[in-house]
């Protein structure tokens, strides 16, 4: 996909599936306006690995849970964008962690972050991929 496309610097799979999941209005907002029907917003994550998901990082609980539960959803090669508030908005959006707490959470699960994309104006993602040490090992349909 062309990077000038609103979806480009999101690196969206050729044919493989793309889902998002996350309950703010903001966040459901921008999935639609930035992706429209190519990311399907889903409550629960389907069965399987998946080529491309992005979660909206949560507010409360374990970003370790978090973390490793979607981190089993991941096809080898997938891309995994985490949504969260940028640091002038964490208070106003009542986000408990900053950049730095997601950055680690992620590296904890194993996956290696290579990518920041702004997602809206209050919002920032960061990709994490699974390292390519760790993809021989792990075949695609393994996963939750």
């Amino acid at each position: 996909m062309s990077p000038a496309t609103p979806w480009g610097k999101f690196s969206l799979p050729g044919a493989g599936s793309a889902y998002a999941k996350g309950r703010s209005p903001e966040f459901r907002r921008g999935i639609r306006q930035i992706f429209g029907p190519l990311v399907e917003w889903v409550e629960a994550w389907p069965s399987g690995q998946h080529a491309w998901l992005m979660a909206e990082a949560p507010a409360e609980g374990s970003l370790s849970s978090f973390f490793r539960e979607v981190e089993g959803r991941l096809e080898p090669a997938g891309s995994l964008w985490i949504v969260f508030p940028r640091k002038p908005f964490s208070s106003e959006l009542c986000f408990p962690f900053a950049w730095s707490d997601i950055q680690k959470a992620g590296l904890d699960a194993g996956l290696v972050d290579n990518k920041i994309a702004a997602f809206s104006a209050r919002l920032t993602s960061i990709r994490f991929v699974i390292p390519l040490a760790r993809r021989k090992g792990r075949a695609a349909g393994s996963g939750a």
